[in-house]
């Protein structure tokens, strides 16, 4: 039986983008998953020609986040400074941004945007 996919990781240009849905995000085996898949891409990038200094992680299917994935957050955002990696969280919905301020979470994490979502680009 195949798995499914929980974590998708795509070139834009220059930029490396890794997406996944809330669900994956705010369960704990799948966010698990998440993290071991993003550990290995930030310890063995996506090839030796293409060497990775940031990574946006796109928060377009992201509707809502759970304590579950605010901790992989934490996890992904340590392991990325610990290899020299910028994390930045791209086109955050509002009312997920709303979390990670009452959680003073937004201090943790650089936040862009690359759509008319003015939120993001707090």
């Amino acid at each position: 039986m195949s798995q499914v996919e929980v974590m998708r990781v795509s070139r834009k240009g220059s930029d490396t983008v890794v997406s996944f849905s809330s669900d994956h995000l705010n369960q704990f085996d799948s966010a698990r998953r998440i993290f071991h898949d993003f550990s290995e891409l930030i310890e063995n990038g996506l090839c030796r020609s293409h060497p990775i200094d940031h990574i946006n992680v796109d928060f377009g299917r992201i509707d809502r986040i759970s304590s579950v994935g605010l901790n992989g957050l934490i996890q992904m955002n340590s392991k990325s400074r610990n290899h020299g990696v910028r994390l930045v969280l791209t086109d955050v919905p509002k009312a997920v941004f709303e979390v990670f301020q009452l959680t003073r979470m937004e201090r943790m994490f650089e936040f862009a945007s690359t759509t008319s979502n003015p939120v993001s680009s707090v």
